[in-house]
């Protein structure tokens, strides 16, 4: 399968990196990620040149890793800075492949392209994970399914009806005011639920006096595989700048044709200061997300054969538009990539 490369895609979050070494597969390759001396994060191809052993599997020798089979350490751009063995000789066969990073908004992102190619300034925003006006809670999760599968899942949130019943159904439902947006980089689904009650998981921090409720539920799509959901409820006519809301983090990286990363997180703009209420939200993440979104996704992975036995393409419902809108631009980069 092809995979755009030329793109950011979140690797780990911060605490994932700590003073060892982290082995990620990420879009079919072995990346191992690491501190500098200096804090700053690093990544290499986790393979050695001499032998082809994993360095993940070795130590961290003076800022350096070291491979853990003949010893050989490599600094963060991947230049072999020591050879143990005979005159010493280090020639650039000796160099491992290094990969551009920036940790930024509480993510580690990496760019698994053409290394001048890569320009930071094309990393979405994420700032709302690091505002002092908001509290983030969130965390990682492997997922058993291609990874366009779950930004289908995303792009299209009318799933919550049916998926996640229990804390997210609406009785505002058939009201639905729907609107896909398309803008230079990027796409937009926004819903909008008017008058109705509050779901369970709103009525838990929303007290409407028996009145009704708006819901809104917009996410917002970046290339390749980056979502940023905002969730925001308050009294019917209340403006949707002064709702209680929080942004969400939905980023899937590729790890395998079958299988990706699932980076998630919510910041909310309310009880920044309440402990319980960050239980709350993360007993609403393992939930919605691990125990509800995940099994779904992966079962639809699990009917690929099926699928492509019988020659199936997806039927089109109203609510698909920002997914295929999605799915057509993700297709548009990968053959521009390839060509």
């Amino acid at each position: 399968m092809t995979f755009v490369r030329n793109a950011w895609y979140v690797a780990a979050l911060p605490a994932e990196v700590d003073e060892g070494l982290l082995s990620r597969k990420l879009l079919n390759d072995p990346i191992v990620l690491y501190r500098q001396p200096d804090g700053t994060c690093a990544a290499l191809l986790d393979l050695c040149p001499h032998r082809f052993a994993p360095l993940s599997m070795g130590i961290i020798k003076d800022g350096n890793v070291q491979c853990p089979y003949h010893g050989l350490e490599f600094d963060g751009t991947g230049r072999c800075v020591l050879n143990p063995h005979g005159s010493g000789a280090r020639p650039s066969a000796l160099d491992v492949r290094s990969f551009p990073v920036v940790e930024r908004d509480g993510l580690i992102w990496i760019w698994c392209g053409e290394k001048g190619a890569a320009d930071p300034n094309a990393i979405p925003d994420y700032s709302c994970r690091i505002s002092p006006e908001r509290r983030t809670v969130g965390g990682h999760a492997p997922i058993d399914c291609n990874y366009r599968l779950l930004v289908d899942n995303l792009m299209d949130l009318s799933h919550a009806q049916f998926v996640h019943r229990a804390n997210a159904q609406s009785d505002a439902f058939d009201r639905v005011r729907r609107e896909v947006v398309v803008s230079d980089g990027s796409i937009q689904n926004l819903m909008m639920y008017p008058e109705g009650s509050p779901t369970t998981f709103v009525a838990k921090f929303l007290d409407s006096g028996n009145k009704p409720v708006d819901l809104w539920n917009d996410i917002k799509w970046n290339a390749v595989s980056s979502m940023l959901n905002f969730i925001a409820f308050a009294v019917s006519g209340t403006p949707k700048e002064q709702s209680l809301n929080s942004m969400g983090t939905h980023i899937v990286t590729p790890e395998t044709e079958t299988t990706c990363h699932y980076f998630f997180g919510a910041s909310r703009n309310f009880a920044v200061d309440d402990p319980a209420v960050d239980d709350a939200f993360r007993a609403w993440q393992r939930q919605a997300l691990i125990q509800e979104d995940k099994p779904i996704v992966e079962a639809v992975e699990a009917m690929r054969p099926v699928v492509q036995r019988y020659g199936l393409r997806p039927a089109m419902l109203a609510c698909d538009e920002a997914a295929v809108r999605v799915g057509r631009e993700i297709d548009r980069l990968e053959r521009a990539e390839a060509a």
